[in-house]
């Protein structure tokens, strides 16, 4: 739910940003828009229309990273949608392959790490100079230059990626001034969005294409759900582990039941008890506390 302040800010953002008064009715309609598409499928597709009123942008990501303060390295990468010019829309909540870290540039990853508060990163369309040839052939739907917005919050960076396609002018200093103004406002309502998102993904029974898959899967987020409690020096049972697992896995009561064969209560028991011990309620506080910061 968005606060009055938070949508108070917007306002007065928004406000002093120096558009025609036609233009700021349709900034105010867009935001409203924005608002309205928390927790959504289209809500990349409202935030990109909002963009696009005042600067030209080709393309429009959302992403949450998870990030491991002590090692100083990235752990998870959940793309939360992306609308285009082009028509591509949200991306499911649900892709979080190892092909997520291979597409990123190794140069957004380093900058990110780093990122204190809130951060604006701009790349031009290539580190390194290119032959014509070479630059017609890497320039895709990210090839242009790009504008990525952070904020930080614990262990987690919000991005909104801003991509321009190839051929496109560079943002000029006035434009990533008032992008950067922009996310000041924007970006609690994208921590929303995200919260929302995960939450929606816990929800959901796993997708998998056959048993060993989702033994794989399973298996792996029982290994980083053992490295939080090794984090936070808590000690759990075998089972009130398998059950947290289970649970984080996208598993129902009733699936851990006949998997472990016992009764459902049994499960409530041991889910019951772990909650005890972390200081969580219900699957979503199960959700948070294996994401936050130990």
């Amino acid at each position: 739910m968005l606060k009055i302040h938070q949508l108070n800010r917007l306002i007065d953002i928004f406000s002093h940003a120096k558009f025609e008064e036609i233009w700021m009715v349709s900034v105010f309609t867009k935001l409203g828009r924005v608002i309205s598409n928390i927790g959504t499928e289209r809500f990349a597709e409202a935030l990109h229309s909002l963009f696009v009123t005042s600067v030209n942008v080709g393309s429009t990501k959302i992403a949450v990273w998870f990030i491991n303060e002590r090692e100083e390295e990235i752990v998870g990468m959940h793309p939360l949608g992306e609308f285009s010019a082009d028509g591509r829309s949200d991306i499911d909540v649900g892709l979080l392959q190892k092909s997520v870290f291979d597409a990123v540039d190794s140069r957004l990853m380093e900058r990110v790490l780093i990122a204190r508060e809130l951060h604006l990163i701009h790349f031009g369309t290539s580190a390194t100079p290119q032959t014509e040839w070479q630059r017609l052939r890497s320039c895709g739907s990210d090839g242009g230059f790009q504008v990525h917005l952070v904020s930080r919050k614990l262990n987690r960076r919000y991005l909104i990626s801003l991509y321009r396609t190839c051929g496109t002018p560079d943002y000029t200093i006035q434009e990533m001034s008032l992008l950067k103004s922009y996310a000041e406002a924007l970006m609690p309502i994208v921590e929303i969005h995200a919260s929302h998102r995960l939450c929606e993904l816990a929800r959901r029974p796993m997708q998998v294409s056959g048993d060993a898959e989702s033994s794989i899967g399973h298996l792996t987020v029982r290994r980083k759900f053992e490295s939080r409690l090794r984090s936070a020096a808590i000690t759990l049972s075998d089972r009130e582990i398998e059950v947290c697992a289970g649970l984080l896995s996208g598993s129902t009561f009733r699936e851990l039941a006949d998997e472990l064969g016992v009764k459902s209560s049994t499960i409530e028991t041991y889910i019951k008890r772990a909650a005890t011990k972390l200081g969580f309620k219900g699957r979503h506080g199960l959700v948070k506390w294996a994401l936050s910061e130990s």
